[in-house]
Protein backbone atom coordinates (compact mmCIF):
# COMPACT_ATOMS: atom_id res chain seq x y z
CA UNK A 1 0.00 0.00 0.00
CA UNK A 2 2.83 2.05 0.38
CA UNK A 3 4.11 2.27 -3.48
CA UNK A 4 0.44 3.47 -4.09
CA UNK A 5 1.11 6.70 -1.47
CA UNK A 6 4.54 7.35 -2.83
CA UNK A 7 3.17 7.39 -6.43
CA UNK A 8 0.05 9.77 -5.52
CA UNK A 9 2.16 12.27 -3.74
CA UNK A 10 5.05 12.16 -6.20
CA UNK A 11 2.88 14.31 -8.42
CA UNK A 12 2.50 12.05 -11.25
CA UNK A 13 2.36 13.42 -14.84
CA UNK A 14 -0.98 13.82 -16.28
CA UNK A 15 -2.42 11.51 -19.05
CA UNK A 16 -3.69 12.90 -22.07
CA UNK A 17 -7.44 12.98 -23.04
CA UNK A 18 -7.45 10.32 -25.73
CA UNK A 19 -10.25 10.60 -28.22
CA UNK A 20 -11.39 7.00 -27.49
CA UNK A 21 -11.72 7.93 -23.82
CA UNK A 22 -14.17 10.97 -24.46
CA UNK A 23 -16.11 9.24 -26.68
CA UNK A 24 -16.71 6.62 -24.36
CA UNK A 25 -17.93 9.60 -21.74
CA UNK A 26 -19.89 10.74 -24.16
CA UNK A 27 -22.02 7.72 -25.41
CA UNK A 28 -22.41 7.18 -21.44
CA UNK A 29 -23.18 10.62 -20.79
CA UNK A 30 -26.25 10.45 -23.60
CA UNK A 31 -28.08 8.62 -20.42
CA UNK A 32 -27.71 11.54 -18.23
CA UNK A 33 -28.96 13.96 -20.76
CA UNK A 34 -31.39 11.52 -21.18
CA UNK A 35 -32.55 11.47 -17.43
CA UNK A 36 -32.56 15.87 -17.71
CA UNK A 37 -34.50 15.89 -20.91
CA UNK A 38 -37.11 13.83 -19.33
CA UNK A 39 -37.37 15.83 -15.78
CA UNK A 40 -38.67 18.76 -18.13
CA UNK A 41 -40.12 17.80 -20.81
CA UNK A 42 -43.50 18.19 -19.72
CA UNK A 43 -43.41 21.63 -18.02
CA UNK A 44 -43.24 23.36 -21.00
CA UNK A 45 -46.43 21.79 -22.89
CA UNK A 46 -48.44 20.95 -20.43
CA UNK A 47 -51.30 23.69 -21.07
CA UNK A 48 -51.31 22.23 -24.87
CA UNK A 49 -51.17 18.97 -23.89
CA UNK A 50 -53.39 18.59 -21.88
CA UNK A 51 -57.22 18.99 -23.58
CA UNK A 52 -59.12 22.20 -22.48
CA UNK A 53 -62.33 21.61 -20.45
CA UNK A 54 -64.25 20.64 -23.53
CA UNK A 55 -61.93 18.46 -25.53
CA UNK A 56 -60.47 18.41 -29.20
CA UNK A 57 -60.26 15.13 -30.71
CA UNK A 58 -59.74 16.29 -33.78
CA UNK A 59 -55.89 16.15 -33.76
CA UNK A 60 -53.10 14.80 -35.91
CA UNK A 61 -54.94 11.00 -36.13
CA UNK A 62 -57.28 9.33 -34.17
CA UNK A 63 -55.19 7.61 -32.26
CA UNK A 64 -53.46 10.24 -31.31
CA UNK A 65 -55.53 13.36 -30.90
CA UNK A 66 -54.04 17.11 -30.61
CA UNK A 67 -54.78 17.13 -26.69
CA UNK A 68 -55.18 14.37 -24.20
CA UNK A 69 -58.30 14.51 -22.10
CA UNK A 70 -56.76 14.81 -18.50
CA UNK A 71 -57.50 16.26 -15.05
CA UNK A 72 -54.89 17.86 -12.96
CA UNK A 73 -53.98 15.27 -10.55
CA UNK A 74 -54.03 13.29 -13.59
CA UNK A 75 -51.52 14.84 -15.25
CA UNK A 76 -49.39 14.95 -11.51
CA UNK A 77 -49.78 11.88 -11.73
CA UNK A 78 -47.98 11.35 -15.34
CA UNK A 79 -45.71 13.45 -13.95
CA UNK A 80 -44.53 12.18 -10.77
CA UNK A 81 -44.91 8.76 -11.87
CA UNK A 82 -41.90 8.82 -13.59
CA UNK A 83 -39.48 9.17 -10.21
CA UNK A 84 -41.63 5.92 -9.36
CA UNK A 85 -39.87 4.23 -12.80
CA UNK A 86 -36.76 5.87 -11.60
CA UNK A 87 -36.80 4.32 -8.28
CA UNK A 88 -37.18 0.61 -9.55
CA UNK A 89 -34.71 0.74 -12.07
CA UNK A 90 -32.19 2.39 -9.98
CA UNK A 91 -32.88 -0.64 -7.42
CA UNK A 92 -32.81 -3.39 -9.83
CA UNK A 93 -30.08 -2.45 -11.92
CA UNK A 94 -27.32 -2.56 -9.88
CA UNK A 95 -27.35 -6.46 -9.83
CA UNK A 96 -28.09 -6.58 -13.71
CA UNK A 97 -25.01 -4.46 -13.82
CA UNK A 98 -22.78 -6.32 -12.28
CA UNK A 99 -23.52 -9.99 -13.43
CA UNK A 100 -23.98 -8.90 -17.35
CA UNK A 101 -21.61 -5.94 -18.06
CA UNK A 102 -22.27 -1.92 -18.09
CA UNK A 103 -22.54 -2.43 -21.87
CA UNK A 104 -24.88 -4.78 -22.09
CA UNK A 105 -27.41 -3.64 -19.56
CA UNK A 106 -26.69 0.06 -21.27
CA UNK A 107 -27.68 -1.01 -24.09
CA UNK A 108 -30.53 -3.09 -23.27
CA UNK A 109 -31.70 0.63 -21.20
CA UNK A 110 -31.51 2.68 -24.25
CA UNK A 111 -33.76 -0.07 -26.02
CA UNK A 112 -36.16 0.51 -23.21
CA UNK A 113 -35.94 4.50 -23.32
CA UNK A 114 -36.76 4.12 -27.07
CA UNK A 115 -39.82 2.62 -26.52
CA UNK A 116 -41.35 4.50 -23.23
CA UNK A 117 -40.37 7.56 -25.22
CA UNK A 118 -42.42 6.31 -28.77
CA UNK A 119 -45.16 5.41 -26.22
CA UNK A 120 -45.54 8.51 -25.16
CA UNK A 121 -45.24 10.34 -28.35
CA UNK A 122 -48.33 8.24 -29.57
CA UNK A 123 -49.99 8.40 -26.70
CA UNK A 124 -53.80 8.71 -27.14
CA UNK A 125 -55.00 8.64 -24.01
CA UNK A 126 -54.13 9.08 -20.03
CA UNK A 127 -53.19 5.79 -19.72
CA UNK A 128 -51.11 5.15 -22.42
CA UNK A 129 -49.25 8.45 -21.52
CA UNK A 130 -48.64 7.14 -17.91
CA UNK A 131 -47.35 3.68 -19.07
CA UNK A 132 -44.85 5.26 -21.28
CA UNK A 133 -43.56 7.74 -18.87
CA UNK A 134 -43.20 4.85 -16.46
CA UNK A 135 -41.08 3.15 -18.85
CA UNK A 136 -39.33 6.06 -19.20
CA UNK A 137 -38.69 6.85 -15.62
CA UNK A 138 -36.61 3.11 -15.71
CA UNK A 139 -34.61 3.42 -18.54
CA UNK A 140 -33.45 6.85 -16.54
CA UNK A 141 -32.93 5.64 -13.31
CA UNK A 142 -31.11 2.95 -14.60
CA UNK A 143 -29.13 5.02 -16.79
CA UNK A 144 -28.63 7.64 -14.07
CA UNK A 145 -26.95 4.35 -11.65
CA UNK A 146 -24.77 3.39 -14.97
CA UNK A 147 -23.26 6.87 -16.25
CA UNK A 148 -21.29 7.55 -13.17
CA UNK A 149 -20.21 3.67 -12.49
CA UNK A 150 -19.16 3.15 -15.98
CA UNK A 151 -16.84 6.61 -16.31
CA UNK A 152 -15.45 5.71 -12.75
CA UNK A 153 -13.99 2.23 -14.04
CA UNK A 154 -12.24 3.92 -17.36
CA UNK A 155 -11.31 7.14 -16.07
CA UNK A 156 -7.68 7.23 -15.44
CA UNK A 157 -7.51 8.43 -11.42
CA UNK A 158 -6.04 11.80 -12.68
CA UNK A 159 -9.10 12.72 -14.41
CA UNK A 160 -11.75 11.16 -12.59
CA UNK A 161 -13.18 14.04 -10.91
CA UNK A 162 -13.19 16.07 -14.09
CA UNK A 163 -15.02 13.17 -16.31
CA UNK A 164 -17.15 12.17 -13.17
CA UNK A 165 -18.38 15.88 -13.53
CA UNK A 166 -19.97 14.99 -16.47
CA UNK A 167 -22.57 13.37 -15.25
CA UNK A 168 -24.35 16.46 -13.75
CA UNK A 169 -22.81 18.71 -16.73
CA UNK A 170 -25.06 16.33 -19.07
CA UNK A 171 -28.17 15.86 -16.68
CA UNK A 172 -28.20 19.95 -16.82
CA UNK A 173 -27.66 20.21 -20.54
CA UNK A 174 -30.68 17.90 -20.74
CA UNK A 175 -32.87 20.44 -18.53
CA UNK A 176 -31.40 22.97 -21.18
CA UNK A 177 -31.92 21.38 -24.49
CA UNK A 178 -35.94 20.56 -22.85
CA UNK A 179 -36.35 24.36 -22.43
CA UNK A 180 -34.81 25.85 -25.71
CA UNK A 181 -36.52 22.98 -27.99
CA UNK A 182 -39.96 23.79 -26.14
CA UNK A 183 -39.59 27.23 -27.22
CA UNK A 184 -40.31 26.16 -30.97
CA UNK A 185 -42.56 22.99 -30.28
CA UNK A 186 -44.32 23.74 -27.32
CA UNK A 187 -47.70 24.48 -29.19
CA UNK A 188 -51.06 22.96 -30.09
CA UNK A 189 -49.98 21.42 -32.90
CA UNK A 190 -46.20 20.29 -32.37
CA UNK A 191 -45.83 19.62 -28.52
CA UNK A 192 -45.77 15.45 -29.43
CA UNK A 193 -42.28 16.20 -31.54
CA UNK A 194 -41.12 17.76 -28.04
CA UNK A 195 -41.66 13.36 -26.63
CA UNK A 196 -40.86 12.48 -29.73
CA UNK A 197 -36.67 13.73 -29.70
CA UNK A 198 -36.86 11.31 -26.60
CA UNK A 199 -36.58 8.40 -29.23
CA UNK A 200 -33.60 10.12 -31.14
CA UNK A 201 -31.48 10.24 -27.98
CA UNK A 202 -32.40 6.74 -27.08
CA UNK A 203 -31.15 5.47 -30.51
CA UNK A 204 -28.32 7.66 -30.15
CA UNK A 205 -27.45 6.06 -27.09
CA UNK A 206 -28.30 3.02 -28.94
CA UNK A 207 -25.84 2.99 -31.14
CA UNK A 208 -22.72 4.82 -28.94
CA UNK A 209 -23.11 1.78 -26.98
CA UNK A 210 -22.79 -0.46 -29.63
CA UNK A 211 -19.34 0.98 -30.37
CA UNK A 212 -17.92 0.96 -27.32
CA UNK A 213 -16.38 -1.67 -25.48
CA UNK A 214 -17.26 -3.48 -21.76
CA UNK A 215 -15.45 -1.58 -19.16
CA UNK A 216 -11.87 -3.19 -18.64
CA UNK A 217 -12.89 -2.82 -14.93
CA UNK A 218 -15.45 -5.48 -15.37
CA UNK A 219 -14.29 -7.34 -17.26
CA UNK A 220 -11.46 -8.75 -14.36
CA UNK A 221 -13.69 -8.31 -11.80
CA UNK A 222 -16.48 -10.59 -12.68
CA UNK A 223 -15.36 -12.34 -16.21
CA UNK A 224 -11.59 -12.31 -15.35
CA UNK A 225 -10.90 -12.15 -18.71
CA UNK A 226 -7.67 -9.76 -18.41
CA UNK A 227 -6.98 -10.24 -22.03
CA UNK A 228 -9.60 -8.27 -23.50
CA UNK A 229 -9.49 -5.88 -20.41
CA UNK A 230 -6.37 -4.79 -21.68
CA UNK A 231 -7.24 -4.56 -25.27
CA UNK A 232 -9.99 -2.71 -23.89
CA UNK A 233 -8.10 -0.23 -22.44
CA UNK A 234 -5.33 0.11 -24.30
CA UNK A 235 -7.97 1.65 -26.56
CA UNK A 236 -9.27 3.91 -24.43
CA UNK A 237 -5.67 5.02 -23.52
CA UNK A 238 -4.41 5.06 -26.97
CA UNK A 239 -1.43 2.81 -25.43
CA UNK A 240 0.41 -0.42 -26.03
CA UNK A 241 -1.17 -3.83 -24.62
CA UNK A 242 1.88 -3.99 -22.28
CA UNK A 243 1.12 -0.11 -20.86
CA UNK A 244 -2.39 -1.34 -20.54
CA UNK A 245 -1.82 -4.75 -18.57
CA UNK A 246 -0.05 -2.82 -16.00
CA UNK A 247 -2.31 -0.82 -15.53
CA UNK A 248 -4.83 -3.92 -14.73
CA UNK A 249 -1.83 -5.32 -12.50
CA UNK A 250 -2.14 -2.12 -10.45
CA UNK A 251 -5.87 -2.87 -9.80
CA UNK A 252 -5.63 -6.32 -9.32
CA UNK A 253 -2.96 -5.70 -6.40
CA UNK A 254 -5.77 -3.04 -5.25
CA UNK A 255 -8.30 -5.72 -5.42
CA UNK A 256 -6.22 -8.28 -3.78
CA UNK A 257 -6.50 -5.89 -0.54
CA UNK A 258 -10.59 -6.29 -0.35
CA UNK A 259 -10.84 -9.75 -1.59
CA UNK A 260 -14.01 -11.46 -0.54
CA UNK A 261 -15.32 -14.75 -1.82
CA UNK A 262 -18.74 -13.55 -2.23
CA UNK A 263 -17.66 -10.70 -4.14
CA UNK A 264 -19.97 -11.58 -7.13
CA UNK A 265 -22.75 -12.79 -5.06
CA UNK A 266 -23.39 -9.20 -3.44
CA UNK A 267 -26.75 -8.09 -3.54
CA UNK A 268 -29.00 -4.84 -3.07
CA UNK A 269 -29.75 -5.92 0.53
CA UNK A 270 -26.57 -7.58 1.06
CA UNK A 271 -24.81 -4.21 0.39
CA UNK A 272 -27.23 -2.47 2.99
CA UNK A 273 -26.96 -5.07 5.75
CA UNK A 274 -23.27 -5.60 5.41
CA UNK A 275 -21.56 -4.34 8.26
CA UNK A 276 -18.54 -4.30 5.66
CA UNK A 277 -20.16 -1.54 3.82
CA UNK A 278 -21.35 0.84 6.84
CA UNK A 279 -18.78 3.78 6.38
CA UNK A 280 -18.69 4.74 2.89
CA UNK A 281 -22.95 3.44 3.22
CA UNK A 282 -23.26 6.14 5.72
CA UNK A 283 -20.93 9.06 3.58
CA UNK A 284 -23.51 7.97 0.40
CA UNK A 285 -26.47 9.07 2.27
CA UNK A 286 -25.37 11.81 3.72
CA UNK A 287 -24.34 13.08 0.65
CA UNK A 288 -27.15 11.59 -2.12
CA UNK A 289 -29.98 12.59 0.38
CA UNK A 290 -28.45 15.80 1.43
CA UNK A 291 -27.91 16.92 -2.22
CA UNK A 292 -32.04 16.80 -2.61
CA UNK A 293 -32.43 18.58 0.93
CA UNK A 294 -30.36 21.15 0.18
CA UNK A 295 -33.80 22.57 -1.43
CA UNK A 296 -32.56 22.33 -5.23
CA UNK A 297 -35.13 20.47 -6.99
CA UNK A 298 -37.72 23.45 -5.33
CA UNK A 299 -35.32 25.49 -7.44
CA UNK A 300 -35.48 23.05 -10.22
CA UNK A 301 -38.72 22.00 -10.14
CA UNK A 302 -41.01 25.14 -9.08
CA UNK A 303 -38.58 27.97 -9.90
CA UNK A 304 -41.01 29.68 -12.17
CA UNK A 305 -43.26 29.75 -9.03
CA UNK A 306 -41.19 30.98 -6.72
CA UNK A 307 -39.73 33.70 -8.71
CA UNK A 308 -43.00 34.59 -9.35
CA UNK A 309 -43.62 35.38 -5.79
CA UNK A 310 -41.46 38.24 -6.51
CA UNK A 311 -41.08 39.38 -9.96
CA UNK A 312 -43.89 37.73 -12.00
CA UNK A 313 -43.07 39.13 -15.23
CA UNK A 314 -39.57 38.00 -15.56
CA UNK A 315 -40.09 34.18 -13.92
CA UNK A 316 -39.44 32.50 -16.93
CA UNK A 317 -36.62 34.62 -18.26
CA UNK A 318 -34.57 34.04 -14.66
CA UNK A 319 -35.92 30.05 -14.32
CA UNK A 320 -33.61 30.20 -17.97
CA UNK A 321 -30.91 31.98 -16.79
CA UNK A 322 -31.12 29.69 -13.63
CA UNK A 323 -30.28 26.33 -16.34
CA UNK A 324 -27.61 28.42 -18.34
CA UNK A 325 -25.79 29.25 -15.37
CA UNK A 326 -26.39 25.79 -13.81
CA UNK A 327 -24.81 24.27 -17.26
CA UNK A 328 -22.07 26.92 -17.24
CA UNK A 329 -20.85 26.74 -13.76
CA UNK A 330 -20.92 22.64 -13.57
CA UNK A 331 -18.45 22.70 -16.37
CA UNK A 332 -16.01 25.39 -14.82
CA UNK A 333 -16.01 22.86 -11.87
CA UNK A 334 -14.92 20.00 -13.81
CA UNK A 335 -12.03 21.98 -14.97
CA UNK A 336 -10.93 22.45 -11.26
CA UNK A 337 -12.71 19.84 -9.15
CA UNK A 338 -9.22 17.48 -9.62
CA UNK A 339 -7.16 20.00 -8.36
CA UNK A 340 -9.11 21.31 -5.48
CA UNK A 341 -10.13 18.22 -4.25
CA UNK A 342 -13.60 16.84 -3.78
CA UNK A 343 -14.05 17.59 0.03
CA UNK A 344 -12.85 21.46 -0.26
CA UNK A 345 -15.70 22.44 -2.65
CA UNK A 346 -18.40 20.27 -1.26
CA UNK A 347 -17.47 22.12 2.28
CA UNK A 348 -17.47 25.59 0.50
CA UNK A 349 -20.00 24.93 -1.85
CA UNK A 350 -22.79 23.61 1.33
CA UNK A 351 -21.47 26.99 3.25
CA UNK A 352 -22.37 29.28 0.20
CA UNK A 353 -25.84 27.26 -0.30
CA UNK A 354 -26.93 27.93 2.91
CA UNK A 355 -26.06 31.42 2.99
CA UNK A 356 -28.13 31.95 -0.21
CA UNK A 357 -31.05 30.19 1.11
CA UNK A 358 -31.01 32.52 4.08
CA UNK A 359 -31.18 35.35 1.42
CA UNK A 360 -33.60 33.54 -0.77
CA UNK A 361 -35.55 33.61 2.37
CA UNK A 362 -35.19 37.02 3.36
CA UNK A 363 -35.65 38.40 -0.36
CA UNK A 364 -39.47 36.36 -0.34
CA UNK A 365 -41.06 37.29 2.76
CA UNK A 366 -39.13 41.50 2.16
CA UNK A 367 -40.00 41.37 -1.84
CA UNK A 368 -36.81 42.49 -2.73
CA UNK A 369 -36.68 41.39 -6.49
CA UNK A 370 -33.10 42.21 -7.04
CA UNK A 371 -31.70 40.11 -3.83
CA UNK A 372 -33.81 37.43 -5.28
CA UNK A 373 -32.60 37.30 -8.47
CA UNK A 374 -28.83 37.64 -7.44
CA UNK A 375 -29.60 35.04 -4.58
CA UNK A 376 -31.24 32.89 -6.88
CA UNK A 377 -28.03 32.96 -8.73
CA UNK A 378 -25.36 32.45 -6.39
CA UNK A 379 -27.16 29.77 -5.28
CA UNK A 380 -27.36 27.61 -8.75
CA UNK A 381 -23.61 28.54 -8.41
CA UNK A 382 -22.80 27.15 -5.49
CA UNK A 383 -24.77 24.09 -6.12
CA UNK A 384 -23.16 23.61 -9.59
CA UNK A 385 -19.16 24.04 -8.14
CA UNK A 386 -19.75 20.83 -5.06
CA UNK A 387 -23.50 19.65 -3.89
CA UNK A 388 -24.35 19.12 -7.27
CA UNK A 389 -21.94 16.90 -9.35
CA UNK A 390 -19.32 15.47 -6.55
CA UNK A 391 -22.01 13.24 -5.14
CA UNK A 392 -22.27 10.95 -7.75
CA UNK A 393 -18.87 10.66 -9.16
CA UNK A 394 -17.57 10.28 -5.33
CA UNK A 395 -19.64 6.84 -4.87
CA UNK A 396 -17.61 4.85 -7.06
CA UNK A 397 -14.72 6.14 -5.22
CA UNK A 398 -15.82 5.73 -1.77
CA UNK A 399 -16.57 1.88 -2.49
CA UNK A 400 -14.44 -1.14 -2.76
CA UNK A 401 -14.52 -2.84 -6.61
CA UNK A 402 -17.48 -5.74 -5.88
CA UNK A 403 -19.56 -2.98 -3.85
CA UNK A 404 -19.40 -0.49 -6.67
CA UNK A 405 -22.51 -1.29 -8.76
CA UNK A 406 -24.97 -1.56 -5.51
CA UNK A 407 -23.37 1.43 -4.02
CA UNK A 408 -24.43 3.46 -7.41
CA UNK A 409 -27.48 1.58 -6.94
CA UNK A 410 -27.81 2.51 -3.29
CA UNK A 411 -26.91 5.97 -3.66
CA UNK A 412 -28.96 6.36 -6.28
CA UNK A 413 -32.26 5.13 -4.34
CA UNK A 414 -31.49 7.61 -1.89
CA UNK A 415 -31.35 9.92 -3.96
CA UNK A 416 -34.90 9.08 -5.84
CA UNK A 417 -36.17 9.25 -2.59
CA UNK A 418 -35.15 12.46 -0.93
CA UNK A 419 -36.16 13.94 -4.46
CA UNK A 420 -39.68 12.87 -4.16
CA UNK A 421 -39.86 13.93 -0.37
CA UNK A 422 -38.58 17.69 -1.63
CA UNK A 423 -41.05 18.07 -4.37
CA UNK A 424 -44.21 16.49 -3.15
CA UNK A 425 -43.28 18.52 0.38
CA UNK A 426 -42.34 21.67 -0.93
CA UNK A 427 -46.09 23.14 -2.24
CA UNK A 428 -47.11 22.45 1.06
CA UNK A 429 -44.46 23.98 3.02
CA UNK A 430 -44.30 26.79 1.03
CA UNK A 431 -47.97 27.78 1.07
CA UNK A 432 -47.58 26.84 4.72
CA UNK A 433 -44.32 28.81 5.56
CA UNK A 434 -43.86 31.35 2.77
CA UNK A 435 -40.40 32.16 2.04
CA UNK A 436 -39.27 30.93 5.38
CA UNK A 437 -39.36 27.17 3.81
CA UNK A 438 -35.86 28.73 2.32
CA UNK A 439 -34.30 28.92 6.02
CA UNK A 440 -35.71 25.18 6.45
CA UNK A 441 -33.12 24.06 3.51
CA UNK A 442 -30.61 26.80 5.12
CA UNK A 443 -30.30 24.60 8.57
CA UNK A 444 -30.18 21.21 6.60
CA UNK A 445 -27.46 22.55 4.61
CA UNK A 446 -25.60 23.33 7.46
CA UNK A 447 -26.42 20.04 8.86
CA UNK A 448 -24.71 18.81 5.42
CA UNK A 449 -21.82 20.76 5.55
CA UNK A 450 -20.97 19.37 9.33
CA UNK A 451 -21.34 15.85 8.36
CA UNK A 452 -19.23 16.32 5.63
CA UNK A 453 -16.43 17.88 7.56
CA UNK A 454 -16.97 14.77 9.97
CA UNK A 455 -17.86 11.55 7.91
CA UNK A 456 -16.38 12.07 4.42
CA UNK A 457 -12.55 11.64 2.88
CA UNK A 458 -10.80 13.12 0.41
CA UNK A 459 -10.72 11.10 -2.24
CA UNK A 460 -8.63 13.21 -4.83
CA UNK A 461 -5.74 11.25 -6.23
CA UNK A 462 -6.06 7.79 -4.40
CA UNK A 463 -6.58 4.64 -6.39
CA UNK A 464 -9.31 3.02 -4.68
CA UNK A 465 -11.72 3.29 -1.59
CA UNK A 466 -8.92 1.41 0.80
CA UNK A 467 -6.49 4.29 0.25
CA UNK A 468 -9.28 6.81 0.84
CA UNK A 469 -10.76 5.34 3.90
CA UNK A 470 -7.32 3.94 4.89
CA UNK A 471 -6.52 8.22 5.00
CA UNK A 472 -8.75 9.34 6.50
CA UNK A 473 -8.80 9.77 10.29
Amino acid sequence: MSDYGTRVEAPPKRPNLTRNLLLATAVACLGSIQYGYHIAELNAPEQFLVCPNDPQTNGITSAAPQCISMTEQQFGAVTSIFSLGGLVGSFFIGSYASKYGRRSTSLYISVLSFIGSLVMFIAGSFNSLLVGRFIVGVSCGSAIVITPLFINEIAPPQWKGALGSMNQLSINLGILLTQSLALPLANLEDWRYLLAVGCILALLNALGWWWIGESPRWLVLHEHDTLQASMNLARLRNSSLQVAKQEIEQWSESNNNNSDSDTQELTFLGYITNSLYTRPRLAITLLLVGQQFSGINSIIFYGVKVVSQVVPQYAILVNLAVSIINVIVTFIASLVIDRSGRKPLLIVSALAMSLMSLLISISITSNYSVLLVLSLFGYIIAFALGIGPIPFLIIGELSSPESTAQAQSYGTVCNWLATFVVGYTFPILNQLMGGYVYLTFSVMTVLLLIGIRRYIPETKGTLNASEAWQNFH
